[in-house]
């Protein structure tokens, strides 16, 4: 059997372990700040997904204003107001 010496230094050792539990998950690197990283991880990679996603978009319009001389034209009309060399634009009067 353990003499009071022994049962002294126990219990020093298991107070001991508990306060570095205590640290460790409230501490400055804990279970808090654990979990705030992890939520901030995720809004970032969402974020990234977004950008991926524009980004590719963006891509995709490059090659067809490189390529497709009808979507080119479509936004010199629509976004520039531009008609065509024959044509001839009509407009109305507003009452």
């Amino acid at each position: 059997s353990m003499g009071t010496k022994g049962k002294i230094i126990m219990t020093l050792c298991i107070l001991i372990l508990f306060g570095f539990l205590f640290v460790i998950g409230l501490g400055e690197r804990g279970a808090v700040d654990l979990y705030k990283l992890k939520l901030e991880r995720y809004r970032l990679h969402r974020v990234n997904l977004d950008l991926r996603r524009k980004s590719h978009a963006l891509y995709r319009t490059i090659q067809r204003l490189k390529d497709d001389p009808d979507f080119v034209e479509s936004i010199a009309r629509s976004e520039l107001g531009m008609i065509g060399k024959d044509e001839v634009v009509l407009l109305r009067k507003k009452r």
